[in-house]
């Protein structure tokens, strides 16, 4: 068997290994997918050389802004250009030219095209999520990219991702929340945005102060408060969701890292971006989020938000921040049902392995093409250059997971809350008009009958409510019984 494609183009050019989401190879069989790996049979054999493989890689194994970057960075742009000049109207002759000038900053020295060929897309949508291109007549390409040099994540149109649609989330929500009375939908938004606060909090093992979840809650609230967002919005949300007095003024200007302590050795489990690819890559980040409007909103979410966290852009605060872009982009883009809010981190924390596994995948990918320095004080150093990594990163596992948490979020955290206090209420009229009860006594019983599924114990019933008879007491369970048995 013999590696073609990115592999072959990584040997041959001595390139860093990072991954692709597919590996290729020719075997002397039938052509057949074994998990990641594809075998292609004689007849599919490219060129072993630079063109050969280019073009396998573009016509079987997609496109990988990672590898195409430290590829051109390093390939002959003579021979570039002869492959080009073979060829100039080929599809992927002009893919190659248009992702070489965008991923470059470079201009090749060959003429704009005047050919009348039809213009072929840079991503092929029926693979990729993709923006409505843009024509640029040098090359006949419509760039239909996600983002610019700066911050260009890929999503592949898996099987999985085409599962889910914003629209039938959207309608699902509006659902729900539609076979609830107004009163009974207030209060439930209300302790929604607690919950939400107090899980996000949760996620990052921190017990916040009132002030802290008072802060963060109005954050939520206020989310609609920054339709476009930029680096002073950001700021803006770091001083509210920290202390004031430590809140940043800027992007970091150290590097950061994620690890443990083990006696005298520290773990590294994921390094961020050095402090001085900050700036360019959040500039990348916010110019994708100002023309996230024609993008799947949940897939931009699930972009800008672990895109922001992955470039880990302050010192603190970055968890919450990552969070709560998560709602910025479905409540400005119509998937929360107005006014209410998706108490997505309460999902991500009872099911806290799926949201470590997705964070993991990416630092898991990345760590091996790191390399780092450990100092005396448990600094770190990074001497490579590491920002494409954070640049051009695949984001189709993130996109994936959120489409996933907003949808249980729906069926569990949303309609649970609702189905819950909608229950309350009507138990507690029901018990209004059945007998006279002290308020407190009313509120405890509800909520003890609550927590026993539509049953009150003999030791609860003994020990808060002796001054009635276990016959009395039976009758009067039996009124708010039925609003609490499982249905």
């Amino acid at each position: 068997m013999r590696y073609v494609g990115y592999v072959a183009l990584k040997r041959l050019y001595d390139l860093p290994d990072i991954p692709h989401h597919v590996v290729s190879h020719i075997a002397h069989a039938a052509r057949r997918t074994v998990d990641n790996q594809e075998y292609y049979p004689a007849v599919y054999q490219p060129e072993d050389s630079l063109a050969g493989h280019l073009e396998f890689a573009l016509k079987y194994e997609g496109v990988n802004l990672a590898i195409l970057s430290a590829l051109f960075q390093v390939a002959d742009g003579a021979e570039l250009i002869v492959y080009i000049q073979s060829r100039p109207t080929g599809i992927h002759t002009r893919r190659v030219w248009f992702l070489y000038e965008f991923l470059t900053g470079s201009r090749l020295s060959i003429p704009d095209l005047q050919s009348t060929c039809g213009y072929v897309d840079a991503l092929d949508p029926d693979e990729y999520v993709t923006k409505p291109g843009k024509r640029l007549p040098r090359y006949r390409v419509r760039n239909n990219l996600l983002g610019t040099q700066d911050f260009c994540p890929m999503v592949r149109r898996t099987e999985a991702l085409q599962q889910f649609s914003w629209e039938a989330l959207r309608d699902a929500a509006e659902a729900v929340v539609r076979a609830y009375d107004p009163e009974t939908v207030s209060r439930a938004v209300n302790y929604l945005y607690t919950k939400e606060t107090r899980s996000s909090f949760a996620i990052e093992h921190e017990t916040p102060s009132a002030s802290k979840m008072e802060r963060f809650g109005r954050a939520l609230q206020s989310v609609q408060s920054y339709p476009v967002l930029d680096k002073q919005a950001l700021l803006d949300l770091q001083s509210i969701v920290l202390d004031e007095k430590v809140a940043a003024t800027d992007y970091r200007t150290g590097q950061n890292y994620v690890g443990e302590t083990l006696g005298r050795r520290e773990i590294v489990h994921f390094i961020s971006p050095k402090p001085e690819d900050v700036p360019s890559l959040m500039a990348g980040l916010l110019e994708f989020c100002r023309g996230s409007e024609v993008i799947d909103p949940v897939v931009a979410a699930a972009v800008a938000s672990f895109g922001f966290v992955f470039i880990h852009p302050f010192d603190d605060g970055n968890g919450r921040i990552h969070r709560y872009l998560i709602h910025h982009f479905l409540a400005n883009r119509g998937v929360t049902p107005k006014g209410t809010i998706f108490p997505v981190s309460a999902t991500m924390l009872n099911n806290l392995h799926e949201y470590d596994a997705c964070l993991v995948s990416f630092s898991h990918s990345i760590m091996p093409l790191i390399e780092y320095r450990m100092n005396e004080d448990f600094s770190l150093d990074v001497p490579n250059e590491t920002a494409d990594l954070y640049r051009y990163f695949d984001a189709t596992r993130m996109c994936e997971y959120l489409y996933d948490c907003v949808r249980k979020t729906i069926d569990s955290e949303l309609k649970e809350e609702l189905e819950t206090l909608s229950a309350f209420a009507q138990a507690r009229a029901a018990l209004n008009a059945a007998v006279d009860l002290p308020e407190k006594q009313k509120n405890l019983l509800l909520k003890l009958c609550w927590q026993g599924k539509g049953t009150l114990s003999a030791a609860k019933r003994a020990a808060h409510f002796k001054e009635y008879s276990d016959e009395e007491m039976a009758a009067i369970v039996e009124v708010i019984a039925p609003f609490f048995r499982p249905r």
